[in-house]
């Protein structure tokens, strides 16, 4: 049952990645349409290699903003032989491993595919959790890695970054055309202009942004609990991340739970746990879900098909 699973999933990968291509599509020929066909298909190129370079880049660019210092079997042979142990139960290679100086209780993977990826804690969970918890973390990343998750994770945060930078950028542009001391008929024109790019960036921004990020959420919870069953098919067991998981929930009970302030889009995508969000809309939206029914979900997996 899991491994038929794992294969829909990556099914799910590439038409989730061929509908964020024809989303860049419908946006490239929106911008042809009010503009000229080349503004279209210069921001459909320059979007190609904006993706393309976030894509290949993702692993040292996240290992940079998070200040991760690579571990060897040598440096902390503990960590390293959780990890390789269970990439040899589950067939995998073993990824590069990294420890972030960050004191929030996380974990992230990331990377294009198994031979490619990178693993990372911080120093907040391997000091919070047991071994056994950080067995059942690791586990969980591993199973995003086996499932090809990061690839999609990093793919959609692109996209959405493109959008996001390009309908504000359109909006901050016409509105300080708008607010220069342009005077006479021509100073007229060239406000209206503005008011036009203004309206044209507020459109790509308010559709184009939750569209994208609805594509992401069409797979991205259902991942979640994928990659914890995955957990409890490589350790054999779900204790260890029942116990993780529980010990966060009990942060956010206590209120005592931090903040994650990290702005990267593709960081809080592949994060382990974000805190639950606090109102309806930031719920909806939410990627990861509550850590009750990850819980109860995994207490129901006494087995695995």
């Amino acid at each position: 049952m899991l491994y038929k699973q794992i294969e829909q999933n990556k099914r799910n990968t590439w038409i989730i990645l061929g509908l964020y291509t024809a989303l860049l599509l419908i946006l490239s020929i929106f911008l042809g349409m009010i503009f000229t066909k080349y503004v279209g298909i210069g921001f459909f190129i320059i979007g190609l290699i904006y993706i393309a370079h976030v894509y290949f880049d993702a692993t040292q660019h996240l290992m940079k903003v998070t200040n991760a210092v690579e571990i060897t079997k040598e440096s902390d042979p503990e960590i390293y032989e959780l990890v390789e142990e269970l990439c040899l139960a589950g067939g995998l290679p073993v990824p590069k491993i990294y420890i972030t100086p960050d004191s929030d209780p996380n974990a992230f993977a990331t990377g294009r595919d198994p031979e490619h990826a990178s693993l990372a804690l911080t120093q907040g969970l391997l000091s919070m959790m047991n071994k056994k918890e950080v067995q059942g973390v690791i586990g969980h990343e591993l199973s995003h890695i086996r499932n090809y998750d990061t690839r999609i994770t990093v793919l959609a945060s692109a996209l959405t970054s493109l959008i996001t930078i390009t309908g504000i950028g359109i909006v901050l542009f016409g509105w300080g055309v708008l607010t220069s001391e342009s005077k006479g008929w021509l100073g007229l024109i060239i406000k209206f202009f503005a008011m036009f790019l203004i309206i044209v960036g507020g459109i790509i921004s308010i559709i184009g942004i939750p569209l994208a990020k609805l594509l992401f959420l069409l797979v991205s919870r259902q991942r979640e609990y994928l990659a914890d069953i995955g957990s409890v098919d490589l350790t054999r067991e779900p204790s260890g991340l029942i116990s993780a998981l529980s010990k966060l929930e009990k942060m956010e009970e206590s209120e005592s739970t931090p903040e994650i302030n990290s702005q990267d889009l593709a960081l809080e995508h592949l994060y382990f746990n974000l805190p639950h969000p606090g109102n309806w809309i930031d719920r909806l939206f939410s990627d990861h879900p509550p850590l009750a029914k990850r819980i109860e979900r995994l207490k129901n997996s006494d087995k695995i098909e």
